[in-house]
């Protein structure tokens, strides 16, 4: 079961190894996988407006280096050097790099929710889904952010008072809080999140990572009581970024839909 912390908006067990819906994963070219194929091609990331160091810079500096470079590459040092500062100077403002990346999490968090966007008067279940679509397109726009994201609950003053104006303001379109809110979110979060990991991640292991569609239509075509195999690789689609987008959001129709008032 994914857990999660104090409504801490992380599944930390949602990677796609143990999504059902990841079928479809291995359909992907390395080009889509990446996330900036040139269907849905994602916004290349925007260096932020140089301003007075703060930490509100730093976050968006650091997040705009992941963008670039990727986690693996992203410390102190290196975040100093793209910034033009010294490294004392960034620990002013965030005391370590575990705390540089919690910021990290709360900004993608923070640009990814607009409840305000949401008309009055709309119930809690649309409410949500149109909040969800939200996440999705946004962690989609920082494919190398992901793995943070989907391992990191967020733990900062902001975070969490972001998630309580979020409930409060789900609350006026009418969505109840008890003891099965968070499960309600848990789902919610493990399904976003790993559709987004699947689309923009690339095929671990350096080759492979493709499903061989027409030895499948083949089998299909050939073996007696494959009807079924037959029919899936016959549904209509206008491409992989097309079919990954409309299977999100029918499964996150159907979840919120689905669950009890």
């Amino acid at each position: 079961m994914p857990e999660w912390r104090m409504y801490g908006l992380t599944c930390v067990s949602c990677w796609p190894s143990c999504s059902p819906w990841l079928f479809w994963q291995r359909y992907y070219s390395r080009e889509e996988y990446s996330g900036r194929s040139e269907e849905g091609m994602a916004d290349p990331p925007k260096a932020p407006v140089k301003t007075t160091l703060n930490r509100d810079y730093v976050l968006r500096s650091a997040l705009y280096f992941v963008d670039e470079h990727g986690l693996e590459a992203l410390n102190i040092r290196a975040l100093g050097k793209q910034m033009g500062v010294s490294g004392p100077a960034i620990y002013r403002h965030v005391p370590s790099k575990a705390a540089l990346l919690d910021g990290i999490v709360e900004l993608i968090w923070q640009s990814a929710t607009d409840l305000d966007s949401i008309p009055q008067g709309m119930g809690w279940r649309q409410a949500l889904e149109e909040v969800m679509l939200q996440v999705h397109r946004t962690l989609l726009s920082h494919p190398r952010a992901l793995p943070l994201m989907a391992t990191h609950p967020i733990n900062t003053d902001q975070s969490f008072h972001m998630v309580s104006t979020w409930l409060n303001q789900l609350t006026t379109h009418g969505l109840k809080i008890d003891s099965d809110t968070i499960h309600l979110l848990n789902s919610l979060a493990g399904l976003t999140l790993g559709s987004a990991i699947a689309q923009a991640s690339p095929p671990v292991g350096g080759a492979g990572g493709r499903t061989n569609t027409e030895l499948a239509k083949k089998l299909a075509e050939d073996t007696q009581g494959f009807d079924d195999l037959k029919r899936l690789f016959d549904s209509p689609g206008d491409g992989i970024s097309a079919l990954m987008e409309t299977s999100y959001r029918k499964g996150l129709h159907a979840l919120i839909a689905g669950w009890p008032a």
